[in-house]
């Protein structure tokens, strides 16, 4: 019997007439290497337990890739996200701006996802289509129209796979100035366009601080000093938060919301952003979701209470960030993991649960 492909229904991903969930892993790297390496990587990611891969899908990387990726994919039985654009150059070779979105996209961008839908529109390998990851523009109309005009081209292209763009959620998205980030009627507006069939979180909440949010952005910019700086006062300020929440897992199996912090603003956003996902009847998946490395052997129970509370909110599927197998896909960001750390264990309890 042929493979089916994973639809979007109502708020459910939907497969051979049953509820899909998914619980996968970010391996950006994946089209960028040899067909051997990219073998290994699906298999290291199958053996783990997981069954979904997203990656970067840039108008860089060689079509012929993307094949590759789909046989070995479909002998794993692994879903994939392809991600045809990034805000940033790596991997890509460009940075995008606001004129990026108004126009220029309009090149080489459309022609290429133009080119993997129309090739791949009937491979049940493809578990989504996602447009851009994490995007910010100065303007709200901007994103709009971009997202209402891409997402429109690919669904003629291909009606039956789900069209996703890799917003943040939470207080992750500026579309205009940074108090847009509190805008759940932009996050709703967007997701409200009929060609995106299906909502994206990214989920960073758990490890987050202002001074964490500092380091990230200064590391982003090559700014080694200031993210030097930033980081070791991370650190002490949030030396008594981090005694809590360990002393919570390792005692308790479960983690706690500092009133006030930006893990708790964050996650109350996250709880809006799900509500108008239900609202407007269309599933959420979390992108990406991470645990920094400092939390050392509590890292694994923390992920797994993490991915437990997600499920139970109603998100449909989730992918760890970001499975550092073979030293590929590295996370500059203290995020990374690979196999030691046994996240698939997580990976094939959940999904026998489901």
């Amino acid at each position: 019997m042929s493979k089916k492909i994973v639809t979007a229904s109502g708020s459910k991903f939907m497969l051979d007439g049953k509820p899909f969930r998914f619980v996968g892993v970010n391996m950006y790297e994946l089209a960028y290497v040899d067909e051997v390496t990219m073998h290994k990587m699906l298999q290291s990611a199958a053996d783990q337990g997981f069954n979904a891969v997203r990656f970067w899908a840039f108008v860089t990387m060689p079509l012929n890739n993307i094949s590759s990726i789909c046989r070995i994919a479909s002998e794993l039985n692994i879903r994939l996200i392809p991600v045809f654009a990034d805000m940033n150059e790596f991997l890509q070779g460009y940075r995008v701006n606001d004129e990026w979105f108004r126009d220029k996209y309009k090149g080489n961008y459309t022609k290429h996802y133009e080119t993997l839908v129309g090739a791949l529109a009937e491979s049940p390998e493809i578990l989504l289509w996602e447009i851009i990851n994490e995007p910010m523009t100065s303007q709200f109309e901007i994103i709009l129209d971009f997202a209402s005009n891409v997402s429109e081209k690919i669904k003629q292209i291909d009606p039956l796979h789900a069209v996703s763009i890799g917003t943040i959620g939470g207080i992750g998205d500026r579309f205009g100035s940074e108090l847009s980030r509190f805008s759940c009627s932009n996050f709703k507006r967007l997701y409200s366009i009929k060609t995106l069939d299906a909502v994206s979180m990214h989920d960073y909440s758990f490890s987050s601080s202002l001074l964490e949010r500092a380091d990230l952005y200064f590391r982003l910019k090559s700014r080694s000093r200031k993210s030097i700086v930033t980081n070791k006062l991370d650190t002490i300020i949030s030396a008594l938060p981090d005694v809590i929440d360990e002393t919570l897992v390792r005692n308790f199996g479960r983690t706690f919301d500092f009133p006030f912090s930006l893990r708790s603003v964050w996650r109350y956003y996250n709880k809006l952003n799900l509500q108008i996902a239900k609202s407007l009847e269309k599933p959420v998946y979390i992108g990406e979701i991470g645990i920094k490395k400092k939390y050392r052997d509590l890292r694994k129970k923390i992920v797994e209470v993490e991915l437990t509370n997600h499920f139970e909110s109603g998100v449909c599927g989730a992918l760890l960030w970001s499975f550092e197998t073979l030293g590929r896909s590295l996370d500059g960001h203290d995020y990374g993991f690979d196999e030691k750390d046994d996240f698939g264990e997580i990976a094939r309890r959940l999904l026998d649960d489901n």
